[in-house]
């Protein structure tokens, strides 16, 4: 199910250096790291191959691509050259899957189903909403994603390195905790 060179290059023609930008901007962005913003643009190109590859498959994008797909929208008649250049009509974003009564657990299949079309089509894993953290050794900002041991896509046998957003690198036994505060890889 590999997507084409062909079929991708409208993704990858896209210029999202000023996204990137504002998501890492202290005061008015995210405050992502250049590493961080970098590789969710990749998910985020990967993501939109996928609606316009599947336009019906009913999925939806880690927090991350999700993060990154609103302040592309931010930026609106960016986003709608964007839209008809790698759609040819505009991509509307709907945020509330799971949120009404009744349909908690819709989110969660969506997100399943994204994943599954993510992994078949690129042939890699989800980086999923583990968040960034530090590698090894390193400070936080490095390039790498949280692991947990003995889950799937662990790169880790034991322990990894982790850190919350202004805060120091910490070591973890047996678990990782993401960058973001009080949540588990």
């Amino acid at each position: 199910m590999m997507s084409t060179h062909t079929e991708y290059a409208p993704f990858k023609a896209l210029d999202l250096n000023p996204i990137k930008m504002k998501l890492m901007h202290e005061a008015s962005g995210e405050g992502w790291t250049e590493a961080r913003a970098s590789a969710v643009e990749t998910d985020y190109r990967r993501f939109l191959f996928l609606m316009k590859k599947y336009p019906d498959a009913g999925a939806s994008p880690t927090v991350d691509v999700d993060t990154f797909w609103h302040y592309h929208i931010l930026d609106t008649m960016k986003y709608a050259r964007d839209c008809e250049a790698a759609f040819g009509f505009f991509l509307h974003h709907y945020p509330y899957v799971g949120m009404a009564a009744g349909t908690g657990n819709e989110h969660v299949q969506a997100g399943e189903r994204m994943r599954a079309l993510y992994e078949a089509e690129f042939g890699v894993l989800v980086k999923g909403d583990a968040a960034f953290c530090a590698s090894p050794g390193k400070q936080a900002g490095a390039t790498a994603f949280c692991a947990s041991p003995g889950k799937p896509g662990a790169k880790s046998a034991d322990s990894a390195f982790c850190a919350s957003p202004g805060l120091p690198a910490i070591m973890t036994s047996k678990i990782a905790f993401c960058a973001s505060p009080g949540k588990r890889a």
